[in-house]
């Protein structure tokens, strides 16, 4: 009963908030809107895109992952979420204060927005936005709870570029390729490292340094460096080089935007650990693909390679078999740390891959995963931590590990909402403090 009151408050928040929107949009016709989606890489993607049009444009991006059906509204009037859909005297303040905005123009003249799907219609809701340009990062098997099939995400990620005025599809997935026979011509663009219309060819990568290479802008090249942790991460690059050609920009003025772009809190963002160690802190969310990508970038580190992992979240009934990869994947650590029950589905699979017992722990929460890391780490150490926010929150094991506590607010979910659902979380489990 709950759960049934629950969606039709929902509903009835999220109807609001795009009735507001839409008058503001339709007050400020000026605006160019860029939507990002995509399983993987969307905050990233959004951001760098961000990056590189502040070079010329007035730019809007929500620093976070404001993709729902209320999360776009009020990213867009840059207004925080007043909690639980129940909170009636927060949202009506939400819509006095989204009254009071709309009175005023707009004062940006591009909007970077990402757009999240967990089920089938959730792009195409977005219709209503008019994207000037649609950016397809990746169809990777997450959220298959609510999809289905991986068939399914591909459709839901690629509506974007069906209902936006220009589509930049990432050439490197191939399970775009089919879709991207089915698009008119004259409106699509595709972008990666090795394949596509714009391309950031790489010449050189460390994960220490980032990477060197070459901005291939149709006829146009440009040198640049990106200071970006995980060879993964050179595809935003190519999305971000991609939009502002799209949009006018010089190669010179992208080339200062990619050299300005940064590592995005919980995305592969390099923190100073305790005794001199580095780590990696991922923990925004985790995927198959995306969970293979950042053990990869681990294992390219010198020193000892540590691994803080949370479980996968929606996963489904394909969830067993992930596991067991990702698990067999961890053979080359030199320690496995898991927090809760769906992370311990990645010991078997390692130690049948080689992994010692000795080099396993398990804990139920992130606060008891990162003490016991902390107390055991030494110089030239290299901590990677990932694992899906629901229930997991492995930026709480990353918060021991700092060297300076102030770099806490460098992580993801630090919000004094999102404290108390941490809070509530492990209520019934004992914390440390």
């Amino acid at each position: 009963m709950i759960r049934v009151v629950w969606g039709w408050a929902s509903r009835i928040v999220g109807w609001i908030l795009k009735v507001q929107l839409t008058r503001y949009l339709k007050k400020n016709p000026q605006v160019m809107i860029v939507g990002v989606t995509g399983s993987v890489g969307k905050t990233t993607t959004k951001l760098a895109i961000a990056k590189v049009l502040e070079q010329r444009f007035k730019v809007l991006a929500h620093p976070g992952n404001y993709n729902s059906e209320t999360g776009v509204p009020l990213a867009i009037f840059e207004l925080e979420s007043p909690g639980s859909v129940f909170n009636v005297r927060g949202w009506m303040a939400v819509v006095r204060e989204m009254n009071r905005r709309l009175k005023r123009p707009l004062p940006y003249e591009v909007i970077v927005q990402e757009l999240g799907a967990g089920r089938r219609g959730d792009i195409r809701y977005f219709s209503f936005l008019k994207p000037r340009i649609g950016v397809v990062t990746a169809a990777k098997p997450a959220h298959l709870k609510g999809f289905g099939s991986i068939e399914a995400i591909v459709d839901e990620k690629f509506s974007l570029a069906e209902i936006s005025q220009l589509a930049l599809v990432n050439a490197e997935e191939e399970r775009f390729a089919p879709k991207l026979a089915t698009m008119e011509a004259s409106k699509l663009h595709t972008y990666g490292t090795s394949k596509g219309e714009y391309r950031y060819s790489i010449r050189s990568y460390s994960a220490a340094d980032g990477f060197e290479g070459t901005l291939v802008l149709g006829e146009e090249r440009v040198d640049a460096s990106a200071r970006m942790v995980g060879r993964h991460m050179a595809e935003a690059v190519a999305a971000a080089a991609a939009v502002g050609a799209l949009l006018g920009m010089t190669p010179d003025e992208i080339k200062a935007g990619v050299e300005r772009i940064q590592p995005v809190a919980g995305r592969m963002s390099p923190l100073e650990g305790l005794n001199g160690s580095l780590i990696l802190d991922d923990s925004y969310n985790a995927s198959p693909e995306a969970m293979m990508a950042s053990l990869d970038t681990l294992y390219e580190r010198p020193g000892r390679k540590i691994a803080i992992l949370g479980g996968m979240n929606e996963l489904g009934s394909d969830g067993e078999k992930y596991y067991r990869q990702i698990g067999g994947h961890c053979a080359r650590l030199d320690l496995l740390v898991t927090v809760a029950k769906l992370a311990r589905q990645y010991v078997e699979p390692a130690r049948a891959a080689g992994l010692g017992d000795d080099k396993v722990r398990c804990f139920d929460t992130p606060y008891e995963a990162g003490e016991f890391v902390a107390g055991l780490l030494k110089h030239g150490d290299t901590v990677l931590v990932k694992g899906s926010q629901g229930g997991i929150f492995c930026e709480e094991a990353t918060a021991k590990l700092l060297a300076n506590p102030a770099d806490t607010a460098r992580l993801v979910r630090q919000s004094p909402d999102w404290m108390r659902q941490k809070a509530h979380a492990f209520s019934h489990k004992r914390q440390s403090t």
